[in-house]
């Protein structure tokens, strides 16, 4: 069996449950889960220690732990605006749905952005404000797809801005 494989059968997926959640919280608390899937990226390419992350993530198609997070909720946030019927009932009909939406027609350069509604200090690192911050920092010929190509634009974006996140990274190195 191929190693990419294995790793998209027996660990991204236990990554992927319930990420939208658990990654929403402090960079340093995801730390030793992000290492540990670096080291596990490394250990089943079999390259030197000294290759770049970026080139291990890349060749797996894959993203870090944060990109991934960002990457299921732009997801969530294309399901609502684009196929809300995929989304279960209870998203659709939620104020969660309901305040991230476009709140005017005003001819003005952020029309188009969700709105970002918060009320506190931790209404800043809440899930439906970080979703519209992401989906309003998307550049707008991707924002504008409505076809399942989404997903694989989308990607490709976040591991093009792979480089960048690792220039200032905590977890840049594998130990």
């Amino acid at each position: 069996m191929h190693t990419k494989n294995i790793y998209y059968a027996s660990v991204h997926p236990h990554i992927l449950y319930g990420i939208e959640i658990y990654a929403n919280t402090k960079p340093s608390y995801l730390g030793k889960l992000n290492k540990l899937n670096n080291k596990l990226l490394t250990i089943l390419q079999n390259k030197p220690i000294t290759t770049s992350l970026c080139e291990f993530y890349k060749s797996y198609n894959t993203l870090s732990i944060p990109n991934l997070h960002n990457y299921q909720l732009l997801l969530f946030v294309y399901k609502f605006i684009y196929h809300p019927k995929l989304l279960p009932e209870v998203f659709i009909h939620s104020i969660f749905l309901l305040l991230m939406k476009k709140f005017h027609s005003y001819n003005t350069r952020t029309k188009d952005n969700l709105h970002l509604y918060h009320s506190s200090t931790s209404g800043l690192r809440s899930v439906r404000h970080k979703a519209a911050v992401l989906w309003n920092d998307l550049p707008s010929s991707l924002q504008q797809i409505e076809s399942s190509v989404f997903k694989n634009h989308l990607r490709c974006h976040l591991l093009s801005s792979l480089g960048v996140f690792y220039a200032y990274s905590y977890t840049a190195t594998v130990h």
